[in-house]
Parts: structure tokens; C-alpha cells; sequence
């Protein structure tokens, strides 16, 4: 099922001198990336469309990660490994892969590119190269990845159907998931985030998303500069937390400064600049 012989047919075919290219391709499909492009694109594009796909992110962080540990599979021996990494964690299915769908694949679905081919032929490529990143890193198998991209193309058509285009919707559901992940794991690293995720979200999304547009390019600059600040400040905050509660708290005001510091900015006068959207 997990298709071991292709895999290590995959493994030797690719040269070793590659190897951080590959590590650099896999973290399109890990937590930083996606936030930071998400958190960006929330910034200074559509708020409704992209808040609706963090809601996806975070519910699928929730789901994903029970999944994996209710099944408890074993990734592959250390002796697969094409670099040396520290990977903890159940190999089935690849959180990676069933990331990328839905983070891609949401940003697809919510500005209605489904039907441009070039969006699809950039989703599949960028799927598929996270995929098989994880392939030639040694740390899934080929079964592990194609499971993560079905698992990821079924929940991400189902959180989509069951929205409606409304973020808190989908923090709504990534509640729930974030307990059940809780509970599942022990309260893991990503199972705390799945549940402050969705407290932030929620209570950021309540009463709807300020879509106030830009006014002007260097308010873009502020905005963006102001936010990265926050979020490398809670990061930096999470490397010396140890307390379950504590982390939840902190992961609650990450979704929730992604979400709100757009107001914040927006209330710092900017008279001297052309009141210009971008």
C-alpha cells in the first residue's frame, strides 16, 4: 500500500547533489511558507478570499495530523534519509502533500481559477513537486504522498462546500478538529496550533473582515513590515514555551494578529501619502 520498492527506486534514482534544493521545494508544503505567503496575500489582496484559505490551513493542520497519529504509521528507517534531518511524527499520510492541496488548491478554488489551465498546470506542478520532495528526502513513501494529495483534494472539496465562502465557517470547523487532534496526539506541537489557530481565527473572524483596501504602496510596506514583525516575534516566542496552555494562547494570537493588524495599520494616519489603492 505504501508502495516501498518505487519508493526506494525514486530515492536512488536522484542525484544526492541536489539535496537542498529539495529541502528547499519541501517547505513550500511545511508550516513557515505557507503562513508567511498567506498572511501577505491577506495583507494586501482579497481578505475575504484569504481568510477563507487560512481557515482551510488551519482546519487541515487539525485533521491532518489526528489522521496520522490515529493510524500511527511508521515513516520510513533513518537509513532512507537522503540528508540528515530530525523528523519525528507518523509518515502516513504526508502532512506535506495534503498541505500543499490545500493551501494551493485553496487559493485556487477561492479566486475562482478552477477552470484557467495554467492555475491548475501551476497547482499540480507545485503539488507534485512537494510531493516528491518528500519522496527523495526519505521520509514518506510514494503511497504516503499520493494518500496525502487524495486525503487533501476530499477535504479541501468538503470544508469548501461546507463554508460557503464564509471564513468563520471554517475556523468554526477547525475547532473541533484541533481538540479531536489534542486528544489524539497528546497535544503535540502542530495540535496546539490546529486549536489556537481556530480560537484566533474565530474570534478575529466574528464579526467579519475588514476589507478596507490599501491606500497607498508604502502603507502596503508598512502593513507587510508591521506584520512579519509579529509573526517572527511569536515564533521566536514559541522556541521557549513549554507549557501546553500557553503555546495554545500564543498560536491563538498569531491567527488573530494575521487577521486584525490590517485594522491596526489602517488606523495609523497616513495624510502625507495619495490616498492611492493598490
Amino acid at each position: 500500500m505504501r508502495l516501498e520498492d518505487e519508493s526506494a527506486a525514486l530515492r536512488e534514482a536522484f542525484p544526492a547533489e541536489y539535496a537542498e534544493l529539495v529541502l528547499a521545494v519541501t517547505e513550500l508544503g511545511g508550516t513557515t511558507v505557507p503562513m508567511v505567503l498567506l498572511a501577505v496575500l491577506f495583507w494586501l489582496s482579497s481578505r475575504r478570499r484569504n481568510a477563507l484559505v487560512i481557515s482551510y490551513a488551519v482546519a487541515g493542520i487539525g485533521f491532518v495530523v489526528a489522521v496520522k497519529a490515529a493510524l500511527g504509521l511508521p515513516r520510513p528507517p533513518s537509513a532512507a534519509l537522503l540528508v540528515p534531518l530530525e523528523i519525528d511524527g507518523f509518515g502516513f499520510p504526508s502532512g506535506h502533500a495534503f498541505a500543499s492541496v490545500v493551501v494551493y488548491g485553496g487559493l485556487v478554488a477561492a479566486y475562482d481559477r478552477v477552470r484557467d489551465p495554467r492555475a491548475v498546470l501551476a497547482l499540480a506542478v507545485v503539488v507534485a513537486a512537494v510531493s516528491l520532495s518528500r519522496v527523495f528526502l526519505g521520509v514518506h513513501y510514494l503511497g504516503d504522498v499520493l494518500a496525502g494529495i487524495a486525503l487533501g483534494v476530499g477535504f479541501l472539496a468538503i470544508v469548501g462546500y461546507a463554508t460557503r465562502d464564509d471564513p468563520r465557517v471554517g475556523f468554526a470547523i477547525a475547532l473541533p478538529l484541533g481538540v479531536v487532534a489534542i486528544v489524539v496526539t497528546g497535544a503535540s506541537g502542530d495540535a496546539l496550533l490546529a486549536f489556537g489557530g481556530s480560537i484566533g481565527g474565530l474570534a478575529a473572524t466574528v464579526r467579519g473582515v475588514d476589507r478596507s483596501p490599501v491606500r497607498s504602496r508604502f502603507e502596503a510596506g508598512v502593513l507587510v513590515a508591521i506584520g512579519l514583525c509579529g509573526l517572527v516575534a511569536v515564533r521566536m516566542t514559541e522556541g521557549v514555551v513549554s507549557s501546553p496552555f500557553v503555546l495554545v494562547g500564543l498560536y491563538a494570537l498569531l491567527s488573530a494578529w494575521v487577521l486584525l493588524v490590517p485594522g491596526v495599520v489602517g488606523r495609523i494616519p497616513l495624510e502625507r501619502l495619495p490616498a492611492t489603492a493598490t
